[in-house]
């Protein structure tokens, strides 16, 4: 069949080819005579008739030529053997016009607006554009980097986000992979502790709500994915009944993520996560941001500096958890409430991490390592927002949803029978003198459980008393009297 038409093609061009060069001989005669007749003199009868039916002849001869040249083109396009599919620019040539609606379908799809895309685009360059070759014309930089951000920002697949931009496939999964490696290599500085005045910023917030040299919160998060190939499933099977990977992050009262910690299988505890993450390494050694001071408490006890975590985490000298249960006393109360307030930062950074970057609330088919780093890089594209106060449309994170749930697609989980429990992921480093830690992280938690319920107390009793004293004003109708 294929030889068929290859021989019906070969036909249909020496045709095409033979009627051109007749009809171009043709035009050659008609002028050669026009021009012959220019020469008669215009008072022989008939002369102008004779030349206007000429020159309509001559018209219609070459408008003939013209609409065959474009019907071979046509064909041959069709026809052509090339292998580089031809693709219209779509939704890039929109992203490229300026004005008001457009600003706004720019971030809609992009999430950055345009002077930050172009800032951050400036100094990834170097890292994403490719050279042009003989062979081969390089997409553009920021084409790439705008699919990358795409399909962060929408949740949708490789094929449907390069396609859109007029891209192939393995463009689209090229370009993500390299867009992440050039956002951590040039800013992964923004993926680190404070120091200086940031810092004692931090430590100052975490102060006025009760906890003294608190240097942010940290949570797990899940990631969720499909079924790893050539990896043990059941390591990668959460409580949640879907496969996942655990990501760890803290951040501080601006809800900037301070550090990250991604690629653990979904079925280990946190507590496990913590134990093998840098973060324990350092804290075991007091280095890094552990060793930038402390405070004093209330009843004369130092405190170093520390995490506020959940219930999921140990008691430790260097990360505070709730007292939780029924049996609390007032003050642990307030404590409890306190740590809620306070580690709320936590759970806002989460729910616009995943809102704004929702590709990060669906289940992945990724190469594992290529899923680590585009996490790692919305950590970064987020913290750069918050330094840039990027406004967030609304409607993006307007319903709830917990950070350990994805979107509709996991709805509907998978249950499966329980399977017998293996150690996953790497072993933990030796825990020693943890009796002695801990029990050090309850006494310290004691000492805080006082400095909180005074400085609960300290801090109500001045809105008490504005209260009263707007009460008192409006039950006089402004008057007072002297």
């Amino acid at each position: 069949m294929d030889t068929e038409m290859d021989d019906w093609d070969d036909s249909t061009f020496l045709l095409v080819f033979i009627l051109l060069q007749w009809m171009n001989h043709r035009n050659v005669v008609a002028m050669a005579v026009v021009q012959a007749a220019s020469a008669v003199p215009t008072s022989v009868p008939g002369m102008s008739d004779a030349l206007l039916l000429l020159g309509g002849a001559v018209m219609h001869g070459m408008s003939l030529t013209s609409a065959v040249a474009a019907m071979a083109g046509r064909r041959m396009d069709e026809r052509r053997r090339v292998w580089v599919l031809q693709r219209s620019g779509g939704v890039w040539e929109d992203l490229q016009r300026l004005g008001g609606r457009h600003e706004k379908l720019f971030e809609r799809f992009c999430r950055l607006p345009r002077p930050l895309f172009y800032e951050v685009l400036a100094r990834i360059t170097p890292h994403i554009q490719r050279q042009e070759t003989n062979w081969r014309q390089p997409l553009p930089a920021a084409q790439k980097f705008a699919c990358a951000l795409m399909r962060w920002a929408t949740g949708g697949f490789y094929r449907q986000s390069a396609h859109s931009l007029g891209m192939r496939l393995a463009s689209g999964l090229r370009s993500n992979e390299d867009v992440a490696d050039a956002l951590i290599n040039e800013y992964g500085h923004l993926l680190q502790f404070p120091t200086g005045q940031r810092l004692q910023d931090t430590i100052d917030a975490f102060e006025r709500k009760g906890f003294p040299g608190c240097v942010g919160a940290i949570d797990c998060t899940h990631v969720y994915i499909e079924k790893p190939r050539n990896r043990r499933g059941e390591c990668y099977y959460d409580r949640t009944g879907q496969f996942s990977v655990v990501a760890q992050v803290v951040c501080d009262h601006e809800c900037r993520i301070t550090s990250a910690y991604v690629g653990s299988p979904g079925s280990v505890h946190d507590s496990r996560v913590l134990r093998v993450s840098p973060i324990y390494r350092q804290a075991q050694g007091g280095t890094g941001v552990f060793a930038t001071g402390s405070e004093v408490l209330r009843d004369g006890r130092r405190v170093g500096r520390y995490f506020l975590g959940d219930a999921g985490y140990p008691q430790l000298p260097w990360l505070m958890t709730p007292i939780g249960g029924n049996n609390r006393t007032p003050a642990e109360r307030v404590y409890d409430d306190c740590h809620t307030s306070a580690r709320s930062c936590i759970e806002r950074t989460f729910g616009r991490l995943k809102k704004v970057w929702r590709n990060f609330m669906r289940r992945h088919i990724a190469n594992m390592k290529t899923l680590c780093k585009e996490f790692m890089a919305i950590c970064i594209l987020h913290n750069i927002m918050v330094e840039s106060k990027v406004e967030i449309d609304p409607e993006m994170l307007s319903d709830d949803s917990s950070s350990d749930e994805c979107d509709g697609q996991t709805t509907a989980r998978r249950r499966r029978r329980g399977t017998r429990r293996r150690s996953c992921g790497p072993p933990p480093p030796p825990e020693e003198d943890a009796a002695c830690a801990m029990a050090l992280g309850k006494e310290l938690r004691e000492s805080l459980i006082g400095h909180v319920a005074h400085h609960a107390r300290s801090t109500a009793e001045p809105v008490a008393a504005l209260m009263f004293f707007v009460c008192f004003m409006f039950s006089n109708n402004g008057k007072r009297d002297y």
